[in-house]
């Protein structure tokens, strides 16, 4: 009886490890940072259309040291250039020529995808976020004629 509970709880444990292994891949595979990065490279592509594309460059600018900073193997670093970036995108996003629809859905994005010991969630996290886009706090979407 011992040896079958023991045998159900190996069998549980490497199951459960199991079902993170893709996670783990991803993480330590950086298709994450491609991934922000091919949303980011959308959104300029749209910019284009009223001559705002080069908004976009600081952002892309930010996930380049994110790159580096993960090809290098630099989890602080990878953690604090993240973090900056997610800041950038909360913080001001019409200061730096992009739409806050656009910011909004980048940063929520980022959140969804960035592992966690990337990302500061609860600096962070979405939905205490909303303050800082201003659309949330007059209730006015900018589809990006605003500013």
């Amino acid at each position: 009886m011992t040896y079958r509970l023991n045998h159900k709880w190996i069998t549980i444990a490497f199951a459960c490890a199991l079902a993170f292994v893709p996670l783990i891949a991803e993480a330590a595979s950086g298709a994450w940072i491609d991934e922000i990065t091919a949303l980011v490279r959308d959104h300029q592509e749209l910019a284009k259309f009223e001559a705002r594309e080069r908004a976009y460059d600081p952002y892309l600018g930010q996930l380049a040291v994110v790159r580096m900073a993960f090809n290098r193997g630099d989890e602080k670093g990878v953690y604090v250039a993240m973090n900056t970036l997610m800041d950038m995108l909360a913080n001001d996003p019409k200061g730096s020529g992009i739409p806050t629809w656009s910011a909004k859905e980048i940063f929520d994005f980022c959140g969804k995808v960035t592992p966690n010991k990337f990302h500061d969630f609860a600096r962070h996290n979405p939905e205490l976020a909303k303050a800082g886009f201003d659309y949330w706090d007059d209730n006015v979407i900018d589809l990006g004629g605003g500013g």
